[in-house]
């Protein structure tokens, strides 16, 4: 869904470019689930305000993925 290109610069400095390109992607789908989520919260505090934490795992999971993708930048990145 996501097109986005490396400069050829920037990818000669990581250690590995491919790795750091799947944590980005990584990063976006991550962003957009937590979005989801707090727009199904926004939904539900008008329809039903009882029940409006009940998808707060959908923001767990959303900033776990963001999460995931940020160790794996770290990594391409040539840090550890």
């Amino acid at each position: 869904m996501f097109q986005y290109k490396l400069k050829p610069e920037f990818r000669k400095q990581l250690k590995n470019p491919d790795l750091f390109e799947k944590g980005m992607d990584k990063v976006y789908w991550g962003l957009i689930i937590a979005m989801a989520g707090v727009g199904l919260m926004l939904i539900l505090f008008f329809q039903d305000p009882v029940n409006v934490l009940k998808p707060t795992w959908i923001l767990f999971i959303g900033l776990g993925l963001c999460g995931w993708g940020e160790f794996q930048k770290y990594k391409g990145k040539g840090s550890l």
